[in-house]
């Protein structure tokens, strides 16, 4: 699991919501199975799919870098996590000039409404976060930077368990979303299983990343399914996703050996599949 800090940079070096997350990045970095960039200058990802993030954790309030992050990450389809780390407590709130508060409140309402989770550090700072905007899911945990009521490592794995539902939690989303765009050819069994994983591939290259099992899952469907060809040719045609799939031809056949005559549609190897073989993560 690739994990991704984004610490707003307004937040000072010295303060405990920075302290923090330092200290749940050195810790989660120990883990096993878990990636870990904490970073507010790096991109979301770069031009290796292998950078491309699972979940996102944004921390500190009223900064517009952040909520920027934070909103790419959601249009993006990454499932994203967020930690005002006390900036939404009314004392802190009170203390920013009236203009930019007024200018910074629709974006943190945003943050707190994309956030798959949002973390608040004690009940205080929960009901301030509710009177703004009711979360998704909300959490309560103590912050072991200032409290020895929880250990960082107490701390840091109960968070990556949350972490770990929390993405799971997403991808049930993403895959129900899925299930309802193609409920309408239900009937058609070997096609909606064909289509799920086309489409499903094509909301891992929006997030960054296709991975090359996901590529083996769509061609061994496509090779060991029985469905209707021209059916099938005229639903992708009607849906605009025939190129998307005339694409993902080329590469299965570079990939993983798909052979024409498990195609629906020709091949199509122009500019924009080079990009996406890009994107590919390799095993």
């Amino acid at each position: 699991m690739r994990i991704r800090y984004y610490i707003a940079p307004s937040l000072p070096k010295e303060h405990v919501g920075r302290k923090l997350a330092q200290l749940l990045a050195a810790r989660m970095a120990e883990a096993e199975g878990v990636g870990m960039v904490c970073s507010s200058s790096l991109p979301l990802s770069d031009s290796h799919p292998e950078s491309t993030p699972h979940l996102v954790h944004v921390f500190g309030a009223w900064d517009s870098a952040a909520a920027k992050f934070l909103s790419k990450a959601h249009r993006r389809t990454i499932p994203v996590v967020f930690s005002p780390v006390g900036g939404l407590l009314d004392w802190n709130k009170e203390v920013l000039p009236p203009q930019k508060r007024i200018a910074l409140l629709p974006g943190q309402k945003s943050m707190i409404a994309q956030s798959e989770v949002v973390f608040a550090w004690s009940d205080k700072e929960r009901k301030s976060i509710e009177a703004m905007k009711k979360p998704q899911r909300m959490e309560v945990f103590a912050n072991p930077v200032i409290s020895n009521t929880i250990s960082a490592d107490e701390l840091a794995a109960s968070m990556l368990a949350i972490y770990q539902q929390a993405v799971a939690e997403f991808d049930a989303k993403v895959r129900e979303r899925i299930n309802n765009d193609i409920s309408k050819w239900k009937d058609s069994e070997g096609i909606t299983s064909v289509l799920f994983k086309m489409l499903y591939v094509r909301h891992q290259l929006h997030q960054g990343c296709i991975p090359h099992e996901s590529l083996t899952d769509l061609c061994q469907t496509m090779v060991q399914t029985d469905y209707n060809e021209d059916e099938m040719n005229d639903i992708l045609r009607q849906m605009k996703w025939d190129k998307w799939m005339s694409r993902l031809e080329q590469i299965m056949s570079e990939t993983d050996g798909l052979t024409e005559g498990f195609m629906p549609l020709p091949p199509l190897n122009d500019n924009v599949t080079k990009k996406i073989k890009e994107r590919i993560e390799l095993a």
